[in-house]
């Protein structure tokens, strides 16, 4: 795990060690870039059910101790192969790849439709999202506010990995989070000029956004 830890672009969502608890992770968490030690505890298989019920598929960065499993690994989808106990240098390389595809794909700019306007905004400057009813509010860092004509659900699932839920009606950017009062269940942004509630639901993305800004 320690090897991980140096890579300070990445968030961790979860560590799982059974079938049923990454099925569940990777389904609601639904992360970028996925470390996957195959075995027969969690098999290939794990991949297609992962495919049957999501639009985008992450990058997988597969693990095994075998050589000649590279091929299967290939079949089902995987990004890279990396064989174990993992070389330092061959992990950076899977890291490296990942960030250029990611940068390569990655969408810089949301289409959000308001009235008859189409506003393009730069995802980078969005501080938080938050639900009203079936429209969305985007909170700029600049002040600014605009409605979308879509639930926060639908806006979700466009956004990067650094946006995280903390609340049913809000989604905030971690990059703007400056403070965290675990027990008022608060969550500041933009030195302070935004204060959210977060709720006991979302507590594990919480502890996820202390431990990446930590």
């Amino acid at each position: 795990m320690h090897k991980f830890q140096e890579f300070e672009e990445l968030i961790c969502v979860g560590i799982c060690t059974d079938y049923s608890s990454a099925l569940n992770t990777l389904l609601e968490k639904k992360p970028q870039l996925v470390f996957f030690y195959f075995s027969e505890e969690i098999p290939l298989h794990l991949l297609l059910e992962v495919q049957q019920y999501t639009d985008n598929s992450p990058y997988i960065v597969a693990f095994n101790p075998e050589e000649k499993n590279a091929y299967n690994a290939i079949k089902y989808g995987v990004m890279d192969y990396v064989l174990t106990p993992v070389d330092s240098i061959e992990l950076r390389k899977s890291v490296l790849k990942f960030l250029k595809f990611f940068k390569k794909e990655n969408v810089e700019k949301l289409c959000i439709k308001s009235n008859g306007d189409y506003h393009f905004i730069a995802i980078a400057d969005i501080a938080y999202l938050k639900a009203d009813n079936n429209t969305t509010d985007f909170y700029l860092q600049n002040g600014k506010v605009i409605s979308g004509f879509k639930t926060m659900k639908f806006f979700e699932s466009q956004l990067p990995f650094y946006f995280f839920r903390i609340h049913n009606s809000f989604i905030v950017n971690i990059h703007f989070v400056n403070r965290i009062n675990v027990g008022k269940s608060e969550c500041y942004l933009l030195d302070n000029l935004f204060k959210l509630p977060f709720s006991r639901t979302y507590k594990e993305n919480i502890e996820t956004i202390i431990r990446r800004i930590v």
